[in-house]
């Protein structure tokens, strides 16, 4: 019953804060129209992408943590190390952003008129990167000692100042630059949360400790995550930014809202998968946890997929208004058939991950990558938005077979 009351509790996590996220994100589609909240929802794929500069780490304490469980010395040792490594890349990544804030306006062909906005709202992103980071890995200590109450209720607060602080930036001023100031407040408040709440209580002095052999054992197990983290995300997000190229930015909110709409979702099986990572990596015989999360997630997800298909119109119509609607809606209709095979792959993957065979799962998002960009290309220059949708799900599937076959052997 642990797989399904700390599901829960991940659900409860990630699904209470939507309540308010899902009817915000209508509201500031409208008020800043079609373009400009096709470039906000870009900005929501830049800082998925930041997870290149995690290094592996977030996951890697996970799994330390779990498996160090009852060592206050040796949590010490790998919150102190992972804190050190996690603040200097994302001190780089913050560098990279904003030092290539205006050439990013040009390659995302966005209108002339909002190229200054667009520039100082990607100066204020690189801000928000450090933050996530740290709080991603604060987080996951939690995570790793199996603390989903505790971790669930502190995501709910920052899911919810998240929601809240670029509707109210919106409010103020229908532009780029105030809807990010919100995003920075409201994980600065997150960062804040996972400090006080999110670590162990004694002194976080050990903030500043720095263990040779401990990063090297981070990164033993988070640099072939590090190859994860590049690819995967690029598989994620990178046809966002190749239609905004190739068709422009007004025509990518067609396919950005939907797949925002999907990204969501996929935190439902985030929320069971979250559970069975910690229990795998410890070893304590998982094994039940696992064929239930496969009954779960068939029944739960499938079920999602279908009514949003039938329903894909009228969803899209109170979300974000009919201006989105048109192509939008068989994007979402084949959305949904990849976020079922995507929630699937999930479990596998972690199965994999959790036995410590990183390499494996960075060897097969190296083999997935090139074809897959090759077919993205091609069908987005025949078929658009609804091409880009057919080529993600093509993919999530193919890469769904492919981690199904690999946990068998690399359980």
């Amino acid at each position: 019953m642990s797989l399904l009351k700390n599901s829960f509790w991940n659900l409860a996590g990630y699904a209470t804060p939507l309540v308010i996220a899902i009817p915000a994100m209508g509201i500031i589609a409208r008020l800043l129209g079609v373009e400009q909240f096709g470039i906000f929802t870009l900005f929501f794929a830049i800082v998925g992408y930041a997870s290149l500069f995690d290094l592996g780490i977030s996951r890697a304490v996970i799994r330390a943590v779990a498996m160090e469980q009852g060592d206050a010395e040796g949590i010490q040792r790998i919150l102190g190390t992972s804190t050190l490594l996690v603040a200097a890349s994302s001190l780089l990544a913050m560098l990279v952003i904003a030092g290539f804030n205006t050439t990013l306006v040009q390659w995302l062909s966005i209108s002339p008129e909002l190229h200054s906005d667009s520039a100082h709202a990607f100066s204020i992103l690189a801000a928000i990167l450090p933050l996530v980071l740290l709080s991603s890995v604060w987080f996951s200590y939690l995570e790793g000692i199996s603390n989903f109450r505790l971790l669930n209720i502190l995501r709910t607060l920052s899911g919810i100042f998240l929601a809240v602080s670029p509707l109210i930036g919106v409010s103020i001023q229908a532009d780029l630059s105030h809807a990010v100031w919100g995003l920075f407040f409201g994980r600065l408040l997150t960062v804040v949360i996972a400090y006080f709440w999110g670590l162990p209580d004694s002194p976080k002095r050990y903030l500043l400790r720095w263990e040779t052999s401990t990063a090297v054992a981070l990164f033993r197990f988070g640099g072939w995550l590090t190859v994860s983290n590049v690819i995967s995300p690029l598989m994620v997000y990178f046809d966002r930014f190749l239609l905004s190229t190739m068709n422009g930015a007004k025509v990518v909110a067609f396919y950005t809202g939907p797949a925002e709409a999907i990204s969501r979702l996929l935190a439902i099986p985030g929320s069971v998968v979250r559970v069975i990572f910690p229990l795998l990596s410890a070893r304590s015989g998982a094994g039940h946890e696992t064929r239930l999360s496969y009954l779960l997630l068939s029944g739960v997800c499938g079920l999602i997929a279908v009514v949003g298909i039938l329903l894909a119109k009228w969803i899209l119509l109170l979300w974000l208004g009919k201006e989105f609607l048109g192509a939008a809606v068989p994007v979402l209709q084949i959305l949904l058939v990849g976020f079922f095979f995507n929630s699937i792959a999930q479990i596998p993957y972690t199965v994999i991950q959790a036995a410590g065979h990183s390499r494996v799962t960075a060897l097969l998002h190296l083999a997935e990558i090139l074809p897959y960009l090759g077919l993205l290309y091609l069908f987005i220059s025949q078929w658009g938005v609804i091409g880009a949708a057919l080529a993600w799900t093509l993919r999530v599937g193919v890469d769904c077979l492919a981690l199904v076959l690999l946990s068998r052997r690399y359980r």
